[in-house]
């Protein structure tokens, strides 16, 4: 099958993007769906199959790729790839892969350099001219992911719990977070944070409540965003040092560096103190151009 085109997948935990690219790496199509995290998605298929069939617009491809959370586990690549062959065309090549190779590739089309992602989750991986790799973090919301926008939120919700109870100062995060739930009090923030699908409402109304407090200067907003710069960079630091790469270069990506401006300015401030050599910029591309460039290796490279 020679179709001149292959597509990229990037399903995240609410929003699935695809890219349908052809030999010159133009981008000749794009789809969207819903959320598809392997783990906790409702229907993955249904998000991924969805923005495939958009991106593709009833041609065929030679190789898809679908990068997701969990992605470099056994059992999780093995159920993605049973949900990606439903879905994708006949004859295609597949490949499934974590979204944080696929970040590194949106960054720097080689794949090399140590890419720092804070999202929903958070992690730090990297791989240098050997094809050596190494990744930091990424252990989930319940034990990790420090920096992303959730433990960014659930820092905020403690943080105000301990306002309210008098066990910790008091901080604009309680009003704030009150007028995005549109709730008088603490209690009723619960119905917002338990028995909801994660992740919760409680937890992404706190996300934005934090970074209007910390605009403002709150205390207990910027401590959260210290604490979490200083995790992030500490990750990318021990995954460059493993990998023989200090002057990096290290790539930001995910939400939580767009929608909390503050954490990226002290991420970028924490790696020139730990990585002082290494270049630091923005992931220019979307994931899914990363997952869409690793299809076009697939398919196509000599290598």
């Amino acid at each position: 099958m020679k179709t001149g085109l292959v597509v990229g997948i990037d399903a995240g935990g609410t929003k699935t993007r695809a890219f349908a690219v052809d030999r010159a790496g133009e981008v000749v199509g794009r789809g969207a769906g819903g959320g598809a995290n392997l783990l906790s998605s409702s229907d993955p298929q249904g998000s991924i199959g969805a923005a495939l069939k958009e991106a593709l617009g009833g041609r065929s491809a030679e190789a898809v790729v679908l990068s997701a959370a969990g992605g470099d586990r056994k059992a999780d690549r093995e159920r993605g790839r049973e949900l990606l062959a439903r879905v994708a065309p006949a004859g295609a090549r597949l490949l499934v892969t974590h979204d944080a190779i696929a970040a590194l590739y949106a960054g720097n089309p080689a794949g090399c350099g140590v890419v720092l992602i804070a999202g929903t989750g958070s992690i730090a991986y990297g791989r240098n001219e050997e094809g050596d790799e190494d990744r930091a973090g990424g252990w989930g919301h319940l034990i990790g992911d420090e920096g992303s926008a959730v433990w960014c939120g659930l820092e905020a919700l403690r943080a105000i719990a301990h306002a309210v109870d008098g066990r910790g100062a008091p901080t604009m995060l309680t009003e704030l977070l009150f007028q995005e739930l549109s709730v008088g009090e603490f209690a009723d923030v619960l119905q917002h944070l338990y028995g909801r699908p994660h992740p919760a409402p409680a937890i992404t109304a706190a996300t934005r409540a934090l970074s209007v407090a910390a605009a403002q200067g709150d205390a207990a907003a910027n401590n959260i965003l210290q604490r979490g710069a200083t995790a992030l960079a500490r990750a990318a630091n021990v995954v460059a040092l493993t990998l023989g790469l200090p002057g990096g270069p290290v790539y930001l990506a995910g939400g939580a560096f767009e929608s909390l401006p503050l954490l990226q300015k002290l991420v970028r401030l924490e790696l020139l103190g730990v990585l002082p050599q290494a270049s630091v910029e923005p992931v220019r591309e979307e994931p899914a151009m990363g997952a869409a460039r690793m299809a076009m290796e697939l398919a196509w490279s000599t290598r």
